[in-house]
């Protein structure tokens, strides 16, 4: 027996998978936790955002309220407002500069950014749906949008002194509103690392839950005096895959009582240590099965 079996012999599976189950769900759920808190302010936004489809079905009042609670759910919301089908600004959560009479938006140059002739200090950069919630919630995107638009403008003149925006249209085709959201989302103190951390953690638990899968193989094959190294491996490489198939290959043999070696079902006797392998009957000597009250070969009662 080398080293790494007589360190395994000593080590309890089932305990050792009970403490890593319990302390892998309080640091998880402690981080989610953790990371909920941080970006509490986002995530009210996610969800109050996701209400606007269904506010644009509803009347003028609750429309109005709805956008309102969305706004003052984040700082990063610039303004909130509220079109109808000729781009005049029926509503503004925020009454800032683009709450005027209306508000037109026109492609720069037929590229990728919107302008308006009334406001050339500003630049607004559309994202669909998800990008737009990913980048308002995590702020991942939008350092990246304002790069791009200085690679792509960068032939225009005072390009430093214009603020990108983020901007997303909420519509619906049987309404005649339609909802600009406006903003401009920094990062969250912390957030990332947040994130990141937790990442880390569910990384490492997952890693030990997995090399403890072919360790356990390991021994087991050991035990039962199959290849150890290659059922290791086996577990390493596929893990559960691994485990279901070693379990099923295990099914077609039984384990000596005394030195724990697996032995074909027929046999009698273990051929490892000589010792006798299940009941027999008293009688024709036959193998019997511990749940059997009578020999299935000779009908004589077992004791």
């Amino acid at each position: 027996m080398n080293r790494l079996q007589k360190m395994l012999e000593k080590w309890n599976f089932k305990k050792i998978a009970i403490v890593l189950v319990i302390v892998s769900l309080v640091v998880l759920i402690s981080g989610a936790v953790t990371v909920g808190v941080i970006y509490r302010e986002r995530i009210s936004f996610a969800v109050k955002y996701s209400t606007l489809d269904n506010a644009l079905k509803k009347g003028e009042t609750e429309l109005y309220k709805a956008v309102d609670d969305t706004a003052a759910s984040s700082s990063d919301v610039v303004d909130i407002l509220v079109l109808d089908s000729k781009n005049k600004v029926l509503h503004s959560a925020k009454n800032t500069q683009f709450a005027t009479d209306k508000f037109t938006l026109t492609r720069d140059n037929g590229g990728k950014y919107f302008v308006s002739e009334k406001y050339h200090d500003a630049v607004f950069k559309y994202t669909d749906k998800a990008e737009f919630l990913v980048s308002s919630v995590l702020n991942r995107d939008f350092s990246q949008i304002r790069n791009e638009f200085d690679e792509d403008c960068f032939y225009e003149e005072n390009i430093s002194d214009k603020t990108v925006y983020m901007l997303n249209c909420v519509h619906n085709r049987n309404q005649n509103e339609k909802i600009y959201v406006i903003t401009a989302p920094t990062s969250v103190p912390f957030g990332m690392l947040a994130i990141k951390c937790e990442s880390a953690l569910a990384a490492m638990f997952f890693a030990i839950y997995w090399v403890l899968v072919a360790l356990w193989m390991y021994r087991d094959a050991a035990r039962s005096k199959f290849s150890p190294l290659c059922w290791g491996l086996i577990g390493l490489l596929t893990n559960l895959v691994g485990l279901i198939v070693y379990k099923v290959y295990k099914r077609n043999f039984v384990n000596c009582d005394v030195c724990g070696s697996a032995q074909n079902r027929d046999n009698l006797y273990c051929s490892n240590c000589g010792s006798m392998l299940g009941n027999r009957c008293p009688k024709c000597g036959c193998k019997t099965s511990a749940n059997e009250n009578y020999c299935h070969h000779c009908g004589e009662k077992i004791e």
